[in-house]
């Protein structure tokens, strides 16, 4: 985490609003990711979840103004700018 200048802060136990972001994330992970597989083993889990991280970490955005993550995170490492 300190490659990307980024501090962590602990939220209050059972107080889930202090971190939105987090929050919102969980939300689209189960929404999109975990209400449209199935698993019959850890495996499998592991397989799907890598698959899900990079075509999200590969698509287009909106919040970032039409970048996927990855190129969001490059531009901002070439820019010297903390995300």
């Amino acid at each position: 985490m300190s490659k990307y200048n980024i501090i962590r802060y602990l939220i209050d136990p059972g107080k889930p609003a202090q971190n939105g972001k987090v929050e919102r994330s969980h939300k689209t992970d189960w929404e999109m990711f975990y209400e449209r597989n199935e698993f019959r083993n850890l495996q499998e889990l592991e397989t799907k979840i890598k698959i899900w991280n990079n075509n999200y970490d590969n698509s287009e955005h909106c919040t970032l103004d039409g970048l996927s993550p990855n190129e969001f995170l490059r531009l901002s490492e070439a820019q010297n700018v903390c995300v």
